[in-house]
């Protein structure tokens, strides 16, 4: 491990590409290319938790209020960071290759791999239930909403607690966010990021020319998102629109955002690095 720090970012270098990221606020937490999940606390060094066969081989991390989970080949893993363990949280009626997933604090949502089911899992594992059929489905939630866009119908829906169409004619989305009035979409086909008014279907460009950006955080008064080009970049853009600021401008293949009180995180899969950006230094 590796770390370069500057007055702006501190950049650190890890074994294999990263791919997802968390942070706690005491410890960041990330999956690798070969399937491996690591923390490292702060002021500490990294630590590998567990490989792509003890238990499985990880993909995307994700919370559960303060429980962490990742998607694994063959099921959902929980992340335990206080025992140092990742074990697979025992669920009856989950297919393999768990795709998308986002989570509240009782329920666990997930999309399955080249299927169109999305099943709903308690937290403390149990029987999947399946609750939609959407064909190529990307998950977003806010509090206990759950919102799901269709890559292949171009449609955003609440998913949960009551099912409704919000907007359709989406150009292949492939990211969802939401707050407690817009949900925020990528959609690949025309590059553009959306907001969409949750009551209305109204929607508002906030940014355009972005590609493969299939990760949208939604963070306070922030939209923040990654783009691919021949420049990798981390870039935010203010929900109300306005002017797109970039972060960073030099990652290779940017994978995925995260954030806590203190920074926004973006992995740097390419040339194996973890950006953190301290907030202090951003504008308000």
């Amino acid at each position: 491990m590796v770390a370069r720090e500057t007055e702006t970012r501190r950049d650190l270098t890890v074994e294999m590409a990263p791919m997802s990221v968390l942070s706690t606020g005491r410890a960041l937490v990330w999956t690798d290319q070969a399937g491996a999940v690591w923390t490292m606390p702060v002021g500490g060094e990294p630590k590998q938790l567990s490989d792509q066969k003890h238990p499985d081989f990880a993909f995307s991390l994700f919370a559960a209020g303060d429980q962490l989970f990742a998607t694994g080949r063959h099921g959902v893993l929980k992340v335990d960071l206080e025992a140092g363990a990742v074990t697979t949280l025992p669920v009856t009626g989950l297919p393999d290759q768990p795709e998308d997933a986002v989570a509240d604090r009782d329920y666990l949502y997930v999309t399955i791999f080249k299927r169109d089911d999305v099943l709903r899992i308690p937290v403390t594992g149990g029987k999947a239930e399946k609750i939609a059929n959407v064909s190529r489905g990307v998950l977003g939630i806010h509090g206990s909403t759950v919102y799901i866009a269709s890559y292949a119908a171009g449609t955003l829906s609440v998913l949960t607690p009551t099912p409704r169409l919000i907007a359709k004619g989406l150009p292949r989305p492939t990211a969802v966010a939401a707050d407690a009035t817009h949900a925020f979409v990528y959609c690949e086909r025309d590059q553009v990021l959306r907001k969409i008014d949750l009551a209305t279907g109204v929607e508002t460009k906030l940014a355009g020319d972005l590609i493969n950006s299939d990760d949208v955080l939604v963070d306070g008064d922030w939209v923040y998102t990654r783009s691919w080009g021949a420049k990798g970049t981390l870039l935010r853009v203010p929900k109300a629109g306005g002017a797109v600021q970039t972060l960073a401008d030099d990652l290779r293949s940017p994978y995925r955002i995260a954030s806590d009180a203190g920074a926004i995180y973006g992995t740097s899969r390419d040339d194996r690095r973890i950006v953190r950006i301290p907030r202090s230094t951003l504008s308000p």
